[in-house]
């Protein structure tokens, strides 16, 4: 109470006698009386009256403060001797607790910094943020942009204060978020993204950091247009991934070669790993359909294949390169060449991954987005690009698994199959793995996922799984013999739902060999797998069947009117499998099936 007492006595001072001394010593004391609240890394809980924040927004002060902020970062910018800047320290404490003042008074709740740091709010809690930010002033947008011009020479710390800032607003409230979000401030973003002439010189760590939070401002933003009605917007969603993707394939080779230094492509390649990961946190939102045509009319599967026929392009430049050294170094260097392609093959390998994870999030539970990929792209050009990079790591062909589930692979016993297509895939590219490990991994989990019940078996089924099982067998010297049973095994549960003749004839084919007294390795194998062809542990299968599984399956018939004759019967047996009814069961939420309407 003292301390109140003594501040309201100076202020008063302060307002008759006009004297600067008692406004400096007002400040003192009310620094030493509340300095502990005072959190520019927010790394504490907020215990301050967010009930005036959006009064003290209002204030007049806030444009001077904005005014001074912008000022002392352009000092800050100017590129001085040391012995000129060695006084910058105050300035840059200003600057800092400017900017974190405006972060609280745009985002009192502090969602961006929670977002960040990995905690996501419910709907329940954010029902509960009854205090509105303060209205964001005119004066942000041109201060943002100036901020950034020409800002080689500003320290990445301030830039990620900075950036911080332009997080909080948009994650602070829609009303100031679609104010924030313009042209100007977009245009700043992707600069920052590009901005590769500070790599070579500032600190990777920070660089990384500045380029982890552009990319999470991003996101942010992508969010909240989505929310948003086309009047309200200033950029629309399609034009930001339009730029996005623009960077994301952007032709290193055309820069100067002295910007493209090993270390220069190693930080675009991370670059563009962690531009690839974003786009599967964008379409982790509520609006995911929209979100989807969004990015299917940008020509999303279209760039991302070519960023993988660039990753070709990397390794041939980069074995170039390694030729032409090998000729003019010494063994010594060499062996540190080989070392640093080691490190760059594994980089460009985690650019595959990371592609192949948009993929998988762009098509997620879309059966449009899957169709639009299958006419634009094909699986078997995807292969063929996928197979241009050499060996694939294990990475890799786990990404293609879940691509395949559209989850985790390792939860078969929950996930089925929704996109038959990949696992094709990985049954043509076995013959072709050098490593039998990876051969018997891969076609272990084929026989876990492609036999698990009749719906996985039906799907494989209606894909043609069995002609391109043979076709893989034919190549019978490559494969281990384990992979070769287990791809056996499955044709011989697949064509217990059904097999056509030609098929079984051309599997008897395989068997075929020169000599009379010589017996082929897949003759035991086989027969086994006929066998259970033949073998009936349940009811009759149908020859011919409708497959409902889906949620808008369905059988329809002309009108009454249309039918010929009098009337028109339709008789068929309705199977229901009892692993899929035990999984609807697990589901909260369980989906009824219509039988007739």
């Amino acid at each position: 109470m003292a301390s109140r007492e003594r501040l309201f006595e100076l202020w008063m001072l302060y307002c008759t006698k006009k004297d600067p001394d008692y406004l400096k010593m007002w400040l003192d004391n009310f620094v030493s009386s509340y300095e502990q609240f005072l959190d520019v890394d927010f790394e504490k809980l907020p215990t301050r009256n967010l009930s005036n924040v959006e009064e003290i927004g209002t204030c007049s002060y806030i444009n001077h403060v904005i005014t001074m902020t912008t000022l002392y970062i352009q000092q800050l910018k100017s590129k001085k001797k040391e012995k000129e800047m060695a006084d910058q320290t105050s300035i840059e404490e200003f600057v800092i607790h400017a900017l974190a003042f405006c972060e609280s008074l745009y985002d009192p709740y502090r969602n961006w910094r929670q977002r960040i740091s990995g905690r996501i709010l419910s709907s329940v809690e954010k029902s509960r943020q009854k205090y509105k930010p303060a209205s964001l002033t005119v004066e942000f947008i041109p201060f943002f942009y100036q901020c950034f011009q020409e800002s080689e020479h500003l320290k990445e710390s301030l830039k990620c204060c900075l950036l911080h800032l332009f997080g909080a607003i948009v994650a602070g409230g829609q009303r100031n978020a679609l104010q924030a979000i313009s042209p100007a401030t977009m245009e700043v973003l992707m600069r920052v993204l590009a901005d590769c002439d500070s790599w070579e010189d500032g600190d990777p760590e920070e660089v990384g950091r500045k380029v982890e939070l552009t990319l999470k401002c991003l996101t942010e933003v992508v969010h909240i247009l989505l929310t948003s009605s086309s009047d309200q917007r200033q950029v629309e969603t399609s034009t930001i991934l339009e730029n996005y993707f623009k960077l994301l394939n952007s032709d290193h080779s055309a820069l100067p070669n002295q910007r493209r230094s090993r270390q220069w492509e190693s930080r675009f390649i991370a670059l563009q790993i962690k531009m690839l990961n974003t786009i599967t946190a964008m379409l982790d939102c509520t609006d995911r359909p929209v979100l989807q045509a969004i990015f299917l009319n940008s020509n999303c599967f279209e760039h991302l294949i070519r960023l993988l026929q660039n990753c070709k392009l990397f390794l041939n430049a980069n074995n170039k390169v390694a030729d032409k050294n090998e000729k003019e170094l010494a063994n010594k260097l060499l062996t540190e060449m080989n070392e640093d392609q080691q490190v760059f093959q594994g980089q460009l390998d985690c650019l595959a991954v990371s592609t192949i994870q948009a993929l998988t999030a762009i098509m997620n539970k879309s059966p449009a987005a899957k169709e639009i990929f299958k006419e634009r792209i094909g699986y078997t050009h995807m292969f063929e690009v996928l197979k241009s990079l050499g060996q694939p790591p294990l990475e890799l062909l786990k990404e293609l698994m879940n691509m395949a589930v559209e989850g985790d692979h390792t939860s078969v016993g929950i996930l089925g199959i929704s996109n038959v297509h990949p696992l094709l895939l990985l049954i043509q590219w076995l013959p072709e793995l050098e490593s039998h490990d990876l051969q018997i991994f891969i076609s272990n989990w084929l026989k876990k996922i492609c036999c698990i019940n009749r719906q996985s078996r039906t799907t494989c089924v209606n894909a043609n799984m069995g002609i391109r099982i043979i076709e893989t067998l034919d190549s019978h010297s490559s494969l281990h013999r384990i992979c070769a049973e287990n791809l056996i095994a499955i044709y011989g549960s697949l064509g217990s739902q059904s097999v056509s003749s030609e098929e079984i004839r051309s599997l008897l084919r395989l068997l075929r060999v020169d000599q009379s007294e010589f017996i082929h390795p897949y003759t035991t194998a086989v027969t086994r797998a006929i066998l259970t062809m033949a073998r009936k542990l349940s009811l009759e299968s149908a020859l011919q069947y409708f497959n409902l599984s889906h949620s808008m399956a369905g059988i329809s018939v002309p009108p009454i009117q249309k039918w010929p004759g009098s009337a028109f019967s339709f008789s068929a047996w309705f199977c229901l499998d009892q692993d899929q009814l035990t999984l609807g069961v697990a589901n909260k939420r369980g989906k009824r099936k219509q039988l007739y309407r």
